[in-house]
């Protein structure tokens, strides 16, 4: 009976402990991944388009080249032909190591939930637009800001450059830079895409941890303008 006893005890504890936070984090996620912000009307055109995509896991920012600051886009190098810039911040440990989801370890998808690490932007070319992408149509002023949000975020050397982590890219297309801000499960990696659709004001999730309240905003504006 004692042991017993103790047994429930040790899986009360776990439970408390482990398994009713996760619960809590996954259920608040839930709930506000669907509630929508309510954003403020611009007086601006909404004549333009941005992007958002996923990998499943990851959702990126995705701006056309001529919507970026001209500045900005010649330190990224661009090709001739790069028509948009995917753009995602994220836990540096997890996009250096994990360059498939078939090669992610149990130990780097822990560490970047639990521990506050240091980040990373991850920039990707394209010369087309994907048939995932899910469209946003913003106007001059929300440009502005979502420029402010991403170049904000790079971590830049004494000239005012993106400083690249080197031979870090997964295809030659793409390519990692140093990021301000620490990852943890409060603020991953979609967080910090919602922020700046926040910022922007347009409407996404209250907090969205995950990838499917942001798309499922995004998708359900882009319909009901008749874009998807």
């Amino acid at each position: 009976m004692k042991l017993l006893s103790f047994l429930l005890k040790i899986l009360k504890w776990v439970f408390l402990i482990i398994v009713l936070p996760v619960l809590i984090y996954l259920g608040m996620a839930a709930l506000l991944s669907y509630w929508g912000t309510s954003p403020k009307k611009l007086s601006c055109t909404a004549d333009q388009k941005i992007y958002i995509s996923s990998n499943g896991m990851h959702i990126d920012l995705i701006m056309p080249v001529n919507a970026l600051p001209s500045t900005f886009v010649r330190q990224l190098f661009p090709k001739s032909t790069t028509q948009f810039y995917a753009i995602g911040w994220g836990d540096k440990g997890f996009y250096l190591d994990t360059p498939s989801w078939a090669e992610l370890k149990a130990s780097t998808a822990m560490t970047a939930m639990l521990i506050k690490s240091p980040t990373a932007m991850h920039v990707t070319q394209f010369s087309s637009v994907q048939p995932h992408w899910v469209p946003i149509t913003v106007c001059a002023e929300q440009i502005i800001i979502l420029n402010k949000h991403i170049t904000s975020t790079f971590e830049t050397n004494a000239a005012g450059h993106p400083i690249e982590i080197m031979d870090a890219g997964y295809t030659p297309d793409d390519r990692f830079y140093e990021a301000h801000g620490n990852y943890t499960g409060i603020k991953t990696c979609n967080i910090w895409v919602s922020q700046g659709l926040k910022k922007a004001s347009i409407k996404t999730s209250r907090w969205s941890p995950f990838v499917f309240g942001i798309l499922h905003h995004a998708k359900q504006q882009a319909n009901a303008q008749g874009l998807k």
